[in-house]
């Protein structure tokens, strides 16, 4: 007697090699049998004919690190057949926090993890993972170590280097996380604090890492016009410290450096030869999404949350300028253009009116001159708790750095607001539906294998990705044929079509389409 059976299933199991008609047995949340099980008995059965059977996919890039404490079920992620997702990005980890800063840190990252009213009961990486346990979620979560966390812990948002003392008090903190279950650390070296930091800073922090096999995700310090420095500084890290380096949402953004990808992965490439262990990720849109206030250069963000609005107010003739003069600094506004910004995302009602529109036409709207001043207007009315979409990528950059074998998929979902980034809802089956049946860029079999057992290898989830005896039931049934995204930048907040079935360490979590209320999800610790 199995738990489940699913029968009739075209298997593609996760490792790139083609696909086979069998049957699947599982029991206890294991696949514990992959044949043909005409006879036997099991306590629900599914019948997968016509459909394709694949791993459940793996989004290693998300921040739902709150949202999940809120909606558990975590609808955005499994309807679209996502198993297990890693939060702590961009260095923005929940933890470590304080007493003390724990207030000032939920403000900072407001825009883009969201400021729901529940209170921040933790303090470790431990007590957090704890947390997200305690709720009960219907998939499984791990985080990273945020580097901007730590370095906001040990040093506040000073704008220096580290000294030698704090520098040892970071590397002390990060391998406490590691040994209480991180799956590495993170970097967003475009936000503040993590800006501060110094390639040298980094490399002696994750120098730390690789004996916990962890590894280091980071955004570059520009996806832009300074893209292929930063990608030297990401090389560099690797080179120095030994750990694995994962480039995230690796894109070339801003219309003059379009046509610039098969340069850029000539760079990851030469890294691989010179045995530096670097990869990619991405998510398959023209469009990215942050915090609104990462529009105001990093210099003025230093003195924290509350200082950055007051600066707004008072200076805000220096902050205009040098938002239109400076590029030392990855200016979203010189790379894209008013037009090519959309709030996607505000707390107060007031400005509800403005989201999903650019700010160019909010600027019509309110009857301002400068659409800087209408940006600026709306981080100081939000406090800083809004977030933007920006356009600023071409597709052809997007499918080739789709085919490269070291890249895996994302979804680098922000949920806030009532028209969050459409990645959100639409990632993987977007991959299924557009990019492998309409446009024939990818193989069924080398997508599903970006989505489950290279992300799994990458974070060394070892239990997870491949459809093998032994391994943990996560999986998805879905139509080759139909599958396919819906979310749209105007209406985001729409399941996928396509995706029938989803099971979490052996339970149905989404059965004929919808989700079935079942929370076996779990928190995945390295230790």
């Amino acid at each position: 007697m199995y738990d489940l059976i699913i029968k009739n299933g075209k298997i593609v199991s996760g490792r790139g090699n083609p696909w086979f008609y069998c049957d699947i047995a599982i029991s206890e949340g294991k696949i514990v049998g992959i044949g043909h099980f005409d006879n036997a008995q099991a306590n629900k059965t599914i019948d997968a004919k016509k459909m394709v059977v694949s791993p459940g996919f793996i989004d290693g890039h998300s921040h739902s690190d709150l949202s999940l404490l809120i909606q558990p079920r975590a609808e955005a992620k499994v309807m679209q057949g996502v198993t297990t997702e890693i939060i702590g990005l961009d260095g923005l980890s929940l933890s470590p926090v304080s007493e003390n800063n724990s207030s000032i840190w939920r403000k900072f990252i407001a825009g883009v993890c969201g400021n729901p009213d529940i209170p921040w009961n933790w303090k470790s990486f431990a007590d957090q993972m704890d947390a997200l346990d305690a709720v009960k979620p219907s998939l499984n979560v791990s985080s990273y170590a945020g580097l901007g966390a730590i370095r906001f812990h040990v040093m506040g948002m000073t704008d220096r280097g580290a000294t030698q003392s704090e520098i040892e008090t970071m590397r002390d903190i990060a391998i406490i996380m590691m040994e209480e279950g991180a799956r590495g650390i993170s970097s967003g070296l475009i936000y503040p604090p993590n800006e501060y930091q110094t390639t040298d800073e980094i490399a002696r922090i994750a120098e730390r890492v690789p004996p916990y096999g962890g590894a280091y995700n980071i955004h570059l310090r520009s996806e832009g016009d300074r893209l292929f420095p930063a990608m030297d500084e990401a090389i560099e890290i690797g080179r120095r410290s030994g750990i694995p380096v994962i480039i995230t949402h690796f894109k070339i953004m801003g219309e003059k450096n379009w046509g610039e990808a098969e340069r850029a992965l000539e760079k990851v490439d030469e890294a691989r030869r010179q045995g530096i262990e670097v990869s990619i990720e991405q998510y398959p849109y023209t469009a990215g999404s942050t915090f609104l206030k990462a529009i105001v250069p990093p210099w003025y963000h230093a003195g924290g949350p509350d200082a950055l609005i007051r600066t707004l107010c008072e200076n805000r003739n220096a902050v205009k300028k040098d938002i239109y003069e400076r590029n030392d600094w990855e200016n979203f506004v010189l790379a894209t253009g008013w037009d090519n910004i959309r709030i996607s995302s505000v707390e107060s009602d007031a400005n509800q009116k403005f989201v999903g529109k650019s700010i160019t036409e909010i600027s019509r709207l309110r009857g301002t001159d400068d659409p800087a001043d209408s940006a600026l207007d709306i981080i100081v009315e939000e406090q800083g708790a809004v977030s933007m979409v920006l356009f600023f990528m071409d597709e052809r950059d997007v499918m080739t750095i789709m085919s490269h074998p070291a890249v895996n998929y994302i979804t680098d979902g922000i949920l806030g607001g009532s028209q969050p980034h459409p990645r959100v809802y639409g990632s993987f089956p977007r991959i299924l539906g557009r990019y492998v049946r309409e446009k024939g860029i990818l193989r069924l079999e080398d997508a599903i294998r970006k989505m489950t057992s290279l992300p799994a290898e990458k974070l060394q989830l070892k239990s997870k990705g491949v459809i093998a005896e032994g391994y943990d039931a996560d999986l998805v049934i879905f139509d080759p044929d139909t599958v396919i995204d819906t979310a749209t930048y105007e209406n985001p907040r729409q399941y996928p079509l396509g995706i029938f079935w989803v099971v979490v360490n052996g339970e149905v979590v989404v059965e004929e389409g919808k989700h079935t209320g079942a929370a076996p999800g779990k928190t995945i610790r390295t230790h």
